[in-house]
């Protein structure tokens, strides 16, 4: 019998999965109310691509990071490095910010 095949290498301890980014997305993209099909065309893929990119079942690369950090007017760092309320309290906050200077 080989054990090799039922090992479970899951690191859910680790801060920086790719469903925890494909949630920190999603929810960035909800709070800007975009479609899947916008933000996918902003950062030149398909909905069908970027819709995997959330689920996580695809890498999300570093030029794809840099390229949603644009969009949604973030550092690469805080898209990154914050937990997700950490995230979208600051993007809330930062965009009342600028509708007030309007």
């Amino acid at each position: 019998m080989n054990t090799m095949n039922s090992v479970s290498v899951n690191n859910t301890s680790s801060p920086f999965t790719m469903n925890l980014m494909g949630l920190k997305v999603r929810k960035l993209r909800e709070i800007y109310g975009y479609s899947q099909e916008f933000v996918a065309f902003q950062i030149g893929i398909s909905q069908a691509a970027y819709s995997k990119k959330e689920s996580g079942r695809t890498d999300l690369s570093l030029s794809c990071l840099s390229k949603l950090a644009n969009i949604y007017c973030i550092s690469m760092i805080d898209l990154i490095s914050l937990n997700t309320q950490e995230l979208l309290l600051k993007v809330i906050q930062t965009d009342s910010k600028m509708g007030s200077l309007v």
